[in-house]
């Protein structure tokens, strides 16, 4: 049997942290999940299918603790054009690219939004 060569240039970490996309800024947001990060993406579970190439403003939401932020919250706004769509049994998978970022950092708390799984 050949070997299965990995396509992906960056490695990928399983991070299973809140995203949620828009595909317009004032949009109500698409709540959703990541399964796997890299340095310039992600890969998410979502309810609700998007398009092929389709550019979305997002955010993810690092939770409390992580990288020793533990009384900040800390978002990673991003601007991602979707590269992969696979229709699973009751979400999408998305692979995103992410185009742009911008770290902000909040000495508010979360939101109670922000920290419930979407997915359940």
């Amino acid at each position: 049997m050949a070997n299965l060569q990995e396509r992906r240039k960056r490695n990928r970490i399983a991070l299973h942290w809140p995203v949620y996309l828009r595909r317009d800024p004032s949009a109500t947001p698409v709540e959703s999940r990541t399964e796997n990060l890299t340095s310039n993406g992600f890969y998410c579970l979502a309810k609700e299918s998007f398009q092929l190439g389709e550019q979305l403003e997002c955010t993810i939401a690092i939770p409390a603790g992580a990288f020793g932020y533990s009384e900040s919250s800390i978002r990673l706004q991003c601007r991602v054009k979707v590269m992969r769509v696979e229709n699973q049994s009751e979400n999408f998978g998305l692979g995103c690219y992410i185009e742009d970022y911008e770290l902000l950092l909040s000495s508010k708390p979360e939101p109670k939004a922000l920290a419930a799984d979407p997915l359940n």
